[in-house]
């Protein structure tokens, strides 16, 4: 069986009668190698996350003929650091090395790696990157292979499958739509990046920290929601205009005041009668037919006298607008947020007052901002929105998303790439040039706003630039296969 067993393009081979492996942490192989005496070690390559010490142990443990590990080159992320711990320490009975708390691979058996500490002795000499020094280690530490156990050790291999993944500790801007679309975008975000936390209930929650929603173009009339049939709640609950032109369901408490028996405060009651008597969304279109370009369009829902330290204070606190080129842009800030729950209803609702103010002062709906602070899913809740997105949910969409900051118009003027921006309305508005994608990526970067869109023009740089490298300018078409004949 071939050995290396992992990571064997990334490895290069010297003499297999040699017991010294060379590890080079971050420090390029292609500057130190070519000073080096082939015959000097037997396997040399870099190291550089603590997740390459398992496959690291794993290589060590199929081919156990090495005696010496030679550890040289910059440490710029503790893999170093964590490989020193595990040959001096060892593993505990959870795995982790040893007063440096890195997990080893669960397959890998902490006899095997107790046998390869006994039996591999390592010469740490981080931060040793010149080439004609680490030769001269090598030339001092020659070593024959030597067998230190009856036969290869090799074991199973699993690819992770984490149940969630790291993320940003605030901030997430999510793009949509629909309400529809909106949700399902949230599900996921909540589910596959939300911190796994206690809360003040019983259950436990996967939360997210101040989540920025913005929703396009659903329509204003609930009759036409984007509403379907695998929401928490239904369609008869959310409501409908009535011909009076009051709402039924939770619109009704959305958005008119009247309260409901047993429920403490609505937000109707808050946005149109607060204190008993203001209607806040009423002063909102006065503010804004006053002055359109007013940035005291707004509505607050939280009473400090009577909602800190309340048993249910209310979870959405303000709602702004904003009247700009003759759309209401409106945006409300949630201090808590059941996403799975209560999301939806609340973004429909939203939407609907949105439409309401719009239709008063005579202009259309622009973007609706939903911030929520808190932006959780309970636990009790975790299987029901997983099998929401497994049935209606895609990650990955096919679909390029159309960048507010405008698109890009590739061409080629050897030795040069040209670059022109485009606003989305079709305005040229600046140029780049450059020789290589990596040169015009980061000139480009502040001006692409979709992670999309950046990937998509990576992709066609890098087509560009191999095109006019490897002579064949002419190739080169964007949103079409780079085709090159060969020549016979």
């Amino acid at each position: 069986m071939s050995w290396p067993r992992y990571f064997a393009q990334s490895l290069s081979l010297g003499n297999p009668a040699s017991g010294v492996g060379l590890c080079l942490l971050w420090t390029p192989r292609e500057r130190v190698l070519p000073a080096l005496d082939p015959e000097s070690y037997a396997v040399a390559g870099n190291l550089y996350s603590r997740d390459g010490i398992s496959f690291l142990v794993r290589n060590l443990l199929a081919r156990p003929t090495l005696t010496d590990l030679l550890l040289c080159g910059k440490d710029l992320t503790g893999s170093g650091a964590a490989l020193v711990a595990l040959l001096h320490n060892g593993i505990d009975q959870d795995g982790r090395i040893v007063g440096e708390g890195t997990r080893l691979h669960p397959e890998i058996p902490r006899e095997a790696v107790e046998l390869l500490r006994h039996n591999v002795t390592l010469h740490d000499h981080r931060d040793t990157v010149r080439p004609e020094a680490v030769a001269a280690l090598l030339r001092e530490l020659r070593r024959p292979a030597r067998a230190w156990a009856e036969a290869p050790m090799i074991f199973p291999y699993s690819e992770p499958s984490a149940a969630a993944l790291p993320a940003a500790e605030t901030g997430l801007l999510l793009r949509a739509p629909t309400v529809r679309a909106a949700y399902l975008r949230l599900l996921w975000h909540v589910l596959t990046f939300g911190e796994r936390s206690a809360t003040q209930h019983s259950s436990e929650q996967r939360e997210l920290l101040d989540v920025l929603t913005i929703v396009s173009d659903e329509p204003v009339d609930p009759a036409r929601c984007s509403h379907a049939e695998w929401m928490p709640f239904s369609r008869a609950s959310l409501g409908e205009r009535l011909p009076d032109g009051r709402y039924s369901g939770y619109l009704g408490q959305f958005l008119q005041a009247g309260g409901s028996p047993g429920v403490s405060y609505t937000y109707g009651e808050r946005l149109r009668a607060f204190g008993g008597a203001l209607d806040q969304i009423a002063a909102i279109v006065a503010e804004l037919r006053a002055a359109g370009e007013s940035r005291r369009a707004v509505a607050a829902l939280w009473i400090p006298e009577h909602d800190l330290g309340a048993a249910s204070p209310p979870c959405l606190n303000l709602v702004q607008a904003r009247l700009r080129g003759g759309r209401v842009a409106l945006t409300a800030y949630f201090r808590s947020h059941d996403v799975y729950r209560a999301w939806a209803s609340n973004a429909y609702g939203l939407r609907v007052l949105q439409g309401e103010i719009a239709r008063a002062l005579g202009a259309d709906p622009g973007d609706l901002a939903i911030l929520s602070h808190s932006a959780h899913i309970y636990a009790h809740d975790w299987d029901r929105a997983g099998e929401v997105l497994a049935h209606h949910y895609r990650p990955v969409d096919s679909r390029l998303v159309r960048d507010a900051r405008g698109s890009f118009v590739i061409a080629l003027e050897p030795p040069e790439i040209v670059v022109r921006h485009y606003s989305p309305d079709g305005e040229h508005l600046q140029s780049f040039r450059g020789a290589t994608a990596r040169e015009l990526g980061l000139a480009l970067t502040p001006f692409v706003g979709e992670q999309s869109h950046a990937l998509y023009l990576g992709q066609e740089l890098q087509k560009a630039e191999l095109a006019i490298a490897l002579g064949h300018p002419e190739a080169y078409h964007q949103d079409r296969p780079l085709r090159l004949h060969c020549r016979q």
